[in-house]
């Protein structure tokens, strides 16, 4: 057993404190593009659909993206073709998307009308960043007459069914939003994991799928991180039963935090007490966890050679575009299975969409120099990557 610091041993405590208070067939297609450890280059290619065949296995495929859809998009749909393509090439059984205005959600329900069912929460019901000029409609006491393009918030879709009504996981988190600066959050965000009982074709077990978006920033006093580690426990214990029920449960999103444990313990909730390094009270596998490129950074001190998964992976972050080296490790989007029939199926592959061009054409190499407005920035679909993972889990319960 390692040693560790005096730091990691306060975060695991820590989080216990705050929770006491509180596919083969289809993984194999993420590794086939994968680079090796040398090699931090990824270039993400087409993938076929891989249809879950007859025997004890089956390849459970999800993707999740926040697509900034307010901020970079301003609620337009001119680039969601480009999110359809990548969704299309993949065809996962569960679709996690984050920040999606309600006339972009509007679009992917008629984009894929017969093929995925979508449910929709929103994170905010007065967001002028979708594009309309006044949503002072929407802050009185009737929500019958909300104007929906003030509404930006968590989509989940399933290739086949949503059964029944929505779980919508209140996270709390609710009070005191302030930004890095200390000044507050304006409008203040309602944070729900959205979550849905659903039917997959060709998928005998019971699943469950989430949909997530925990608060955002970095302040000095940590005090969006310390909601962060509440919302995530929250969330985590709410899908025990399910869990226990039997079910599958695949959480996508934005948690907004790092994965290393000996700089937060936030998703202490979610790893499993053999997760390296550093372990966690979780009953979750992350998809990305097992390339060893991305074990090297100045966080994690997972061995290359001796361990074969670890708490990191690749950035989903892309401000900045392509990123250097010493940021390639800013991951905060995840995909999380409850169950996996074996760790090594389990895979996971973020692709950032940049832009070769202000016509749209879309590009997905980071190595690659992508084309700038006119105020020098990047031109790029979202500011977070477009995250696919996979696992292979048992067709029955065990």
């Amino acid at each position: 057993m390692r040693t560790r610091g005096l730091l990691a041993a306060f975060v695991v405590a820590l989080s216990v404190v705050l929770m006491a208070g509180l596919a083969q067939n289809g993984a194999h297609l993420l590794r086939s593009d994968r680079a090796a450890a040398t090699d931090t280059k990824r270039t993400a290619t087409d993938t076929k659909r891989a249809d879950v065949g007859a025997g004890t296995d089956i390849g459970l495929k999800t993707v999740s993206f926040n697509m900034c859809g307010g901020l970079c998009n301003k609620g337009g749909t001119g680039k969601l073709p480009l999110i359809a393509d990548q969704i299309d090439s993949f065809a996962p059984h569960l679709v996690m998307l984050q920040e999606v205005c309600w006339p972009q959600y509007d679009w992917f329900r008629n984009r894929y009308k017969g093929t995925y069912e979508f449910g929709y929460t929103p994170l905010l019901t007065n967001y002028t960043g979708c594009g309309a000029s006044d949503c002072s409609v929407n802050m009185d006491a009737d929500p019958t007459n909300d104007d929906k393009r003030c509404w930006i918030g968590q989509v989940l879709g399933a290739r086949g069914t949503l059964v029944g009504q929505p779980d919508e996981i209140p996270l709390g988190g609710e009070r005191y939003q302030i930004k890095n600066d200390g000044s507050p959050v304006n409008p203040a965000r309602t944070f729900k994991a959205l979550c849905y009982d659903v039917a997959l074709a060709n998928v005998p077990r019971k699943v469950k799928g989430c949909s997530v978006h925990l608060r955002a920033y970095d302040d000095d006093k940590q005090v969006n991180e310390r909601a962060r580690v509440a919302q995530a426990a929250r969330l985590a214990s709410d899908l025990d039963g399910d869990i226990a029920a039997g079910k599958v449960v695949v959480v996508g999103g934005d948690f907004n935090t790092l994965p290393y444990p000996n700089r937060t313990p936030a998703l202490d909730s979610f790893y499993r007490d053999t997760a390296e390094p550093g372990g966690g009270i979780g009953r979750f596998y992350e998809a990305d966890h097992d390339d060893p490129a991305y074990w090297t950074q100045s966080d994690p001190d997972c061995v290359v050679g001796t361990d074969t998964s670890c708490r990191t992976g690749e950035s989903t972050i892309v401000d900045l575009s392509p990123l250097p080296k010493d940021k390639r490790n800013s991951k905060i989007d995840y995909i999380f299975f409850s169950e996996t029939t074996d760790e090594a199926t389990l895979s996971g592959d973020a692709i950032p969409m940049y832009l070769k061009d202000a016509a749209g054409t879309v590009f997905t190499d980071r190595e690659t120099e992508a084309a700038r407005d006119a105020d020098g920035k990047y031109l790029k679909v979202s500011d977070h990557a477009f995250y696919r993972g996979a696992v292979t889990v048992s067709a029955s319960p065990s």
